[in-house]
């Protein structure tokens, strides 16, 4: 199966990768594409600096430039995606803070669906809960990277007279659940064997100012919570963009091996000690 991966800014792949690694494993081909180089995003050292008086500034990092900053982020993004096993590893030249949602965008993430013709799509959700305390909506670049791909998507599934592109629809799309509570997402993948890779995909984005001890509070508070509430050791989470369609209903195996323990062997497995299949 083909499998297409794309997100806002490199550091978003995490989220995902514990999943994109157990595809990579079974045979399946998976594709990674950022939509920015994070040019803007996540600039602590830039940001500690402008904070201090001008007389005490490291002027090499003032001076740094977006494209430097990207470049190094770039690094990053394969070492990490080479991490999990994959290899398709694309970067697109669009600037983020905010990511505009324009037909040049969608035109460039339709070209690659046309080029890797996935069956599944993983990205961000088109759509952002509301803020309790907040009484506007609010696209942030995670929201607009989610809209360029179901704009691609529609564009894509009707035929290309000009170019005679084949029309191409994917079967399935799911949304990164990081940014949605515990009872909103529909699906958790179990990835308590990718944890350790997870911790050192954090620690790889130093251009972020990750450390050791902020990837390990990282991975344990999120996806360690995560996995807390779906009684296994660490999830992943998504959100089903389609309707599952099917002539039965369907159980995982995981569900099966989940019902049919005891307490404590549930205990144990939240905890890394019990058995996770078959």
């Amino acid at each position: 199966m083909r499998l297409l991966v794309i997100v806002a800014h490199p550091h978003d792949l995490c989220h995902m990768a514990g999943t994109c690694a157990h595809h990579v494993e079974r045979g399946d081909r998976v594709t990674a594409v950022a939509i920015t180089g994070g040019q803007t995003t996540h600039d602590e050292e830039l940001a500690d600096e402008l904070r201090k008086s001008p007389d005490q500034r490291d002027m090499t990092i003032v001076g740094r430039s977006q494209e430097e900053y990207a470049a190094s982020k770039a690094r990053e993004f394969v070492n990490v995606c080479e991490l999990f096993g994959i290899a398709d590893v694309r970067i697109l030249p669009f600037s983020d803070n905010p990511i505009e949602v324009t037909d040049e965008i969608v035109r460039t993430l339709a070209e690659i669906l046309y080029d890797v013709r996935p069956q599944m799509v993983l990205t961000h959700a088109p759509y952002t809960l509301p803020d309790r305390r907040s009484h506007y909506a609010w696209i942030d670049d995670h929201t607009a990277a989610g809209i360029t791909v179901q704009r691609a998507l529609q564009h894509i599934s009707i035929p290309d007279r000009d170019r005679g592109h084949a029309p191409h629809k994917v079967a399935s799309v799911y949304y990164t659940g990081v940014d949605y509570a515990f009872h909103e997402v529909d699906v958790c993948i179990d990835i308590s064997d990718q944890v350790e890779n997870r911790k050192k995909a954090e620690i790889l984005f130093e251009s972020q100012g990750h450390t050791p001890e902020l990837a390990e509070k990282r991975i344990e508070s999120n996806a360690g919570f995560q996995g807390w509430k779906a009684h296994i050791g660490y999830a992943e989470t998504f959100i089903r963009g389609y309707r599952e369609i099917g002539r039965c209903l369907s159980v995982t195996e995981e569900n099966l091996l989940l019902a049919e323990m005891s307490h404590e062997e549930r205990l144990r497995r939240q905890t890394g000690k019990g058995p996770r299949y078959r």
